[in-house]
């Protein structure tokens, strides 16, 4: 069983580096560098070239827009299962806020200068609460460019889920405090972690864990 990684929007592969899955054949895919007016479909078939075409228990595992991407990857590739973290599975999910982002062009504001300078002053509302996980944000966000940033903004903005096989299971886990992606829009999810928040997988490591570990030992695949 191969495993793949896909971080959220701006993040790299540091945000799973808590997670200890042992004994798993694991890779991390990192965000690649928009092409102009690409569609998410576009950037998802560049961004997985290095995933096999058939393979034996693929998983892809999602936070936040990586689990939005992984969505997109199963539609050309066969993944046998998903596991979105801090991830929504449709477009009911998205809160208000980001359908706006688009008609309003509000992703023309989204920089990566100003989003790293004033995440000290909103980062402990938004999950980022010790010195050491701000500084791991803003670390990852300043490697990302604006074109990125706001490429990634607007398509999360528009994206609706596709249809995807009915070979490809789906595992949810929520955090009942994320502020990104609110509990009370997400329907039904596989767990909820009642002390989590968007940035859980990083934040609340032990725990994913132990359900990424569950999950994959009663796969049906």
């Amino acid at each position: 069983m191969s495993i793949y990684f896909l971080p959220g929007l701006g993040f790299d592969q540091r945000i799973f580096s808590k997670l200890d899955l042992k004994e798993q054949n694991v890779h991390y895919i990192n965000w690649i560098e928009p092409l102009e007016n690409e569609s998410i479909r576009k950037y998802a078939e560049r961004l997985a070239k290095d995933i096999p075409n058939e393979g034996e228990g693929i998983t892809l595992i999602g936070h936040s827009l990586g689990g939005i991407i992984s969505q997109e990857i199963a539609c050309f590739k066969k993944i046998n299962h998903i596991i979105l973290i801090s991830s929504i599975k449709s477009r009911k999910e998205l809160p208000a806020f980001f359908k706006l982002v688009k008609p309003l062009r509000l992703h023309k504001l989204f920089k990566r200068g100003w989003t790293v300078s004033t995440v000290k002053f909103w980062g402990k509302k938004q999950d980022y609460v010790s010195q050491e996980e701000q500084d791991l944000f803003k670390d990852m966000v300043a490697k990302q460019s604006d074109q990125y940033l706001q490429w990634a903004l607007k398509t999360l903005s528009i994206w609706n889920r596709p249809d995807l096989p009915c070979t490809t299971q789906i595992t949810q886990i929520s955090g009942v405090l994320d502020k990104t992606f609110p509990i009370k829009l997400i329907e039904e999810p596989t767990y909820n972690i009642e002390d989590g928040a968007h940035f859980m997988v990083y934040r609340k490591a032990p725990v994913i864990t132990q359900i990424i570990d569950s999950v994959l030992k009663n796969k049906n695949f």
